[in-house]
């Protein structure tokens, strides 16, 4: 049995000799002001799991009462609960963040290889069709020469290669109209109009349009193929430079699938998930682009929990303590929250800052917890953030 105190004015300690030494050894609660102090979800997880119990001048205390009480100053506290409830179940440490703890000496980011796309100026005329947000090239030799040598647009059929005609998506046309000098002209009207009007068209049918074409031009500009990621629940999928459709033995197959979370948009966090598992589903790595971040608009979002694992000790693992460095900087959420583009890399930043990687702990509403590990992705001379998306198992 451990034997807790409370009191509303000072919080919950512990002064029983044979309680503090179990608590000492399991690392639950820390010194202050000569007390030892526990957190609230460290005394919740006490009180449900390690026989413990938490006295007050009023008499006994239970989940409810101590939640009730610190959940007017953490409206997120059962959140967070669930999230250090599980971790600790896994025999692993978790402290709430401290600005004064160990730093973590991660590399923070994994380098992608980068090509510097020489685009060729051609004289070809492609034809936009406003109201299916596409245009056709009907010159067969400049549609080859784009489907083969770049892989942008769709010569013919799908995977059939049948039919002279190519398909270019509105991307596809801004970007050879801006990068290889093509001529667009209004289907409609027969008249020639500039790429930034066809962007323009664009973004009245759909949000982020602008963002959107930014993080394509960037990865094409690198030699990246880029295509539409539908059919995987995402923006685009990646093929990394030299990849293309023209292949004797078999259709070539992505491995990275792109998502856009622009800085201003809130996504809801079960649909973000869902995206990932989408993605992982199909064994493909899961990007993620946060556009035009600025130095100014970096915030000081609240992350919860320093998170330890297990190292290995000889020939057998051993829990890590706060003795060691820590491994993550976990944000806990539910799957019913919104996260926004700028709270998200605002937190990236701080991982990495501190030399951790960026944990998300996602609850859901049967408080099964699903982890994932960001990690920042160093495209060379790209001015935008991206970071892979991992699933985790501690």
């Amino acid at each position: 049995m451990i034997t807790l105190k409370f009191d509303p004015e000072i919080g919950i300690w512990c002064e029983d000799p044979e309680s503090l030494d179990r608590l000492k050894k399991n690392s639950f609660g820390e010194e202050k002001d000569g007390k030892w102090v526990v957190d609230p979800e460290e005394a919740l997880y006490i009180i449900i799991f390690q026989n413990g119990i938490v006295n007050t001048d009023t008499g006994e205390f239970g989940f409810n009462q101590i939640a009730s009480h610190f959940i007017k100053q953490d409206p997120r506290l059962i959140v967070k609960y669930n999230a250090y409830r599980d971790w600790r179940d896994r025999g692993l440490i978790l402290k709430r963040f401290s600005s004064k703890t160990k730093h973590g000496d991660k590399k923070t980011h994994k380098k992608y290889p980068a090509r510097q796309l020489k685009p060729e100026k051609k004289d070809v005329k492609i034809y936009w069709y406003k109201g299916s947000l596409f245009s056709v090239l009907d010159s067969e030799e400049a549609g080859k020469e784009l489907f083969e040598k770049y892989w942008i647009g769709q010569l013919g059929v799908y995977k059939q290669m049948r039919g002279n005609l190519s398909r270019l998506d509105f991307f596809e046309t801004i970007f050879l109209a801006k990068h290889f000098g093509f001529t667009i002209i209004d289907a409609e009207s027969g008249k020639k109009i500039t790429p930034s009007n066809v962007l323009k068209q664009v973004k009245e049918e759909r949000e982020y349009t602008e963002q959107l074409y930014e993080v394509y031009e960037d990865w094409r500009l690198q030699s990246y193929v880029v295509k539409t990621g539908f059919k995987f629940g995402s923006h685009f999928r990646i093929y990394f430079p030299g990849a293309s459709p023209v292949r004797e033995d078999k259709w070539i197959h992505s491995k990275h699938v792109l998502h856009v979370f622009p800085k201003d948009q809130k996504m809801l966090i079960s649909e973000w998930a869902r995206a990932v598992r989408v993605a992982h589903s199909v064994k493909k790595t899961f990007l993620l682009g946060i556009p035009e971040m600025d130095e100014r608009d970096y915030v000081d979002y609240p992350a919860d929990y320093l998170a330890y694992k297990r190292k290995r000790d000889g020939s057998n693992w051993v829990r890590e303590t706060p003795e060691d460095k820590p491994r993550y900087l976990m944000a806990t959420v539910s799957e019913d929250e919104h996260i926004g583009g700028v709270e998200l890399a605002s937190l990236l930043k701080k991982a990495s800052d501190l030399g951790l990687e960026l944990m998300l702990s996602i609850i859901d509403r049967e408080t099964a917890i699903t982890y994932y590990v960001l990690k920042r992705v160093a495209l060379p001379g790209s001015p935008y953030e991206y970071y892979e998306i991992e699933w985790e198992k501690p």
